[in-house]
């Protein structure tokens, strides 16, 4: 058989991502099974606010639920042991192949990890901020707590008496 011939028939070369499924909840635990076997893995993270208990909390979820992001080097990795790594179901599949992820999205997911998150931090209870809006412009005030995704109640002393009120989030800053 000549080189051209037996090119055709081999399969890809060097380090390929391919995109694995995996167990509820257990990204991490497969990235972290995957690294010990020398394999570069990886699963996009987002800060989600959410209500829990009644409480406004910042929690890191996976973006994708239940997938990872694994970078094989068909010359040095087994297949057969990447299925049975603890917390991997197995290799997302289109038609009967592994289904290949472009090097570039993964580089793109892992910058967009690295940029710092411009939102405003929620502010603990208690602490003093500067009210910016038309009718409570420069006003100190003491945060309360938050009012749904994108209100909080603010204590402002009006009149001599303490008086609780709702402010978009927009409308304040955390004094410093």
């Amino acid at each position: 058989m000549s080189d051209t011939s037996s090119s055709l028939f081999s399969g890809p070369q060097g380090k390929v991502w391919y995109l694995l499924y995996c167990k509820a909840k257990e990204e991490g635990r497969a990235v972290m099974h995957l690294a010990n076997q020398g394999i570069d893995a990886f699963y996009p993270k987002a800060n989600i606010t959410k209500v829990l208990r009644g409480k406004r909390q910042t929690v890191e979820e996976a973006l994708f639920p239940n997938y990872v992001f694994a970078q094989l080097d068909h010359d040095v990795h087994n297949f057969t042991s990447v299925r049975s790594t603890r917390g991997v179901i197995g290799f997302v599949k289109q038609g009967k192949d592994y289904q290949k992820v472009p090097t570039q999205l993964i580089q793109n997911f892992i910058e967009l990890e690295a940029v710092e998150s411009v939102d405003k931090k929620v502010p603990s209870k208690g602490a003093k901020v500067m009210i910016e809006s038309s009718a409570y412009n420069n006003i100190q005030a003491i945060y309360q707590e938050p009012k749904g995704e994108s209100r909080a109640v603010l204590l402002i002393q009006l009149l001599n008496k303490p008086v609780l009120i709702e402010m978009n989030n927009n409308d304040y800053y955390v004094m410093k």
